[in-house]
Order: C-alpha cells, then structure tokens, then sequence
C-alpha cells in the first residue's frame, strides 16, 4: 500500500508526463507541416520558416511573464493556462489561410511553451527534491516520446483528411487530459529535502539567496550560459538534420526524415537511461554532464562529416540524442537545487537565455549554407555543445569553492572555545 503523499506524488509525475507528451506533440508538428502551412497561407517555403522565430520570441515573453505569475499564482495553475494556449494555438495554426495569423499563433503557441517549461520545472522541485535529476530525466523523456508520436499521427492525418488538424487536435486532447487530471491535484510549498550533506549544505545556503541578490550570483549566469548554448545546439540539429542528410545524399525529404525520428527516439533513450544511471550511483551527475556534452559533440561532428553517408548519418543522430538526453535535465536540476526560493525567476532567465540561443543559432545555419556549405554548418551544433565544458567547469569550480568557504566557517566554529562556566 502506498502514502497518500506517496500516491499524489506519483499521480503529479503521470500528469506531468502527459503534459510533456502534448508539448512534443505540437512543439513538433509546425516542424514537418511547414511545407503545408506554406500551402495553406500562399507563401514560400523560407518565409515561413519565420513561424520558428517568431514561436522563439513567443518563448521568452512567456518564460518571463510565467516566472511572475508563478510567484503569484502558484506554478499549478499557470501551467494549466500554457496547456491552454499551445492546444487552442495547435488548432489555429492547422486551420488558418491567413499567414499573420500563422505568426500570432505561433508566437502564443510559444508563450505556451514558456508557461510550461517554467512552471514544470518548478513542481518538480517542489515535489521531487529528494531525486530531482533522476525525475527530470525520466520526466523529460516524455517530450521525445510526444516528438516520436508526432509524424505517426501526421501521416495518418494526411491519409485520412489530407491536412495535418487531426494530428495538432490529438496533442491538445492529451494536454486537456492532462489539465483534467491535474486539478484535484494539491502542489507542495516546500521541499524538505533529504539528509545533509556538504553538497546539500551549499545548495541549500543557495537556496535562501533572496530575489534582490539573485542576479548577483555568478552560478546562476554559468548555468544560463550552459542551458543557451545547450538548447541552441539541439534545436539547430533538430531543425537541419533531414536538410542536410537529403541535400549531401541527394535523397528526397522523405527518405531523410527517419534522421529526425532518430534523433528524438536517441534523445527519450539517453534520458531514461540516464535517470538509471544516477538513481543507480553508476556515475555522479557531474560526471554524466561531462560524458554526455562530449559524446553528443563528436558524434555531431561524425553527421557533420559523413553526411552523405546514410547509414551514418542515420546511426550518428541516434547516437546525437542519446547523449544530448540527459544534458537539459541535468543542467535544470542543479538550478532547481541551487536556487530554491527563486526557482520561477532563475528558470526564466535560463530559458530566457535558451530562447535566444535556439532562435539565432538555426537561422545563423540558414543563412550560412550558400556561403560555406551544409557540412561546415551541420558542424556548428556540434561545436557550440562542445563550448557547454567551459561554463560547465566554471560552475563546478564555483560550487567546489562554495563548499571549501563552507568548511572553514564551520572548522572555525568547532575550534571556537566553549565558554567557562562558574
């Protein structure tokens, strides 16, 4: 029998994952139906390519107004708001003929998204403390499995109504779902917790800096630097690989798209692996950040090079993914830990920062190709994940020093005499 603690905590990790579910879903789909919303609002294939800028924009409006009105509101019912949001902006964009409403759509449907990875991020502090990056891992995982679901439900739309409505209607049916699941459902305010150890003494230290100071702290800018550069390789991957492998193979799109299914079925694999990994002690969450940043790079690199090789390209993607998986949730828990009480206002600067990086770096890849060819520029997300190392030590080296500060505050006060008493 289980706790009722123990029964709504894993009630809130089944809901969370639906919700992630819905995001992959219709995160996705604007991705293989842009050639078809093209058709739909009579214009060309690279200004609608703007949709994505447009959708990055919207992301960092909503990452900054959810990290306010979660402080306000609680988490639980801005997250219901950003379901909202990306699952009516979902049906808007399959529906519309009008290209400016395409772009209105997209830039809310990425306010969604904002609202969502700001306010999940904070429940899963707040609820899973005592194995945040094991949970993180496990959690985000459910996005590959919604970007895996994806082009299935895109190509049974297309046969049965030759437009892609059923596919954006079926990931808002799973959001909804998620909202009606969610509330009856009551959010923790604290997160006792668990044993104190050195790590957790400084973390928890962290964790009391108060909003004023925040932006002070030089951990907070290292992991901002860290989730940029992260999210704008993986995005700018994401975004070009069946690109590449079709324009360097000489295939059509549809031959190079398994490129992409890959990719995010390596990326829900690294995850869940992953959370194995640590809640196992095989390595240190540390230790799998670094593992994981230069195995993606190099196998990156291995697309780059051989892109015109299918069965290479194909294999190296989903070797991409896997290590890619666990970098996101891994770098999340560390702030997640690290900065309890301001968790809305760090995570929005964060993602912030990770909402630039996956708006500039693809168009940046865009514009590049006629200048220096589809190799040279596939190898840029692999070199700018391979840049995570330098913020990544930096943050180390501040938490080692953190820790040594910690150490000889409390040595001095166990050498301090007790007093006589008389």
């Amino acid at each position: 029998m289980f706790s009722g603690k123990t029964q709504n905590h894993r009630m809130i990790f089944l809901i969370l994952y639906i919700t992630y579910i819905c995001v992959g879903i219709i995160g996705i789909l604007p991705g293989p139906t842009l050639p078809l919303l093209a058709s739909n609002t009579g214009i060309t294939i690279e200004v609608a390519g703007w949709i994505f800028t447009t959708s990055a924009i919207g992301f960092m409006v909503g990452v900054l107004i959810a990290g306010i009105a979660s402080q306000r509101f609680g988490p639980k019912y801005v997250m219901m708001t950003g379901v909202v949001i990306m699952s009516c902006t979902g049906i808007v964009t399959a529906l519309t003929r009008e290209f400016s409403l395409l772009l209105g759509a997209q830039f809310m449907q990425g306010v969604g998204f904002g609202f969502l990875d700001v306010t999940i991020s904070m429940i899963v502090a707040l609820t899973f403390g005592k194995a945040l990056s094991e949970t993180l891992n496990n959690l985000h995982s459910a996005y590959g499995v919604g970007a895996l679901v994806a082009p299935l439900l895109l190509s049974l739309s297309l046969q049965l109504t030759h437009q892609a409505l059923l596919a954006y209607l079926s990931g808002a049916i799973v959001g909804l779902a998620g909202i009606f699941f969610l509330i009856p459902q009551s959010i923790p305010t604290a997160d006792k917790g668990p044993s104190i150890t050195p790590q957790r003494k400084m973390e928890r230290q962290n964790s009391q800096i108060g909003l004023s100071s925040v932006f002070r702290q030089p951990l907070l800018w290292f992991l901002a630097i860290q989730i940029a550069l992260y999210v704008g390789a993986e995005v700018s991957f994401g975004n070009w690989i069946v690109t590449a492998v079709s324009m360097s193979a000489a295939i059509s799109l549809a031959l190079a798209a398994p490129c992409a299914t890959l990719l995010w079925a390596g990326l829900t694999i690294g995850r869940l692996v992953g959370a194995q990994i640590l809640k196992r002690g095989i390595v240190g969450e540390h230790t799998l950040l670094y593992i994981s940043v230069i195995g993606g790079s190099l196998c990156g690199l291995l697309v780059a090079i051989f892109s015109g090789n299918i069965a290479i390209s194909f294999s190296a993607s989903a070797l991409v993914g896997f290590f890619f998986g666990p970098i996101f949730p891994g770098i999340m828990a560390i702030a997640a830990r690290s900065f309890v009480k301001v968790l809305g206002t760090v995570s929005g600067v964060m993602l912030i920062s990770a909402g630039g990086t996956a708006m500039i770096i693809p168009l940046l890849m865009g514009i590049l190709i006629p200048h220096i060819g589809i190799h040279w520029v596939m190898a840029i997300p692999a070199l700018v994940c391979l840049s995570v190392i330098i913020p990544l030590s930096f943050a180390l080296r501040q938490q080692r020093q953190s820790l040594q500060m910690l150490d000889e505050v409390h040595t001095v006060e166990s050498d301090l005499p007790l007093p006589i008493m008389k």
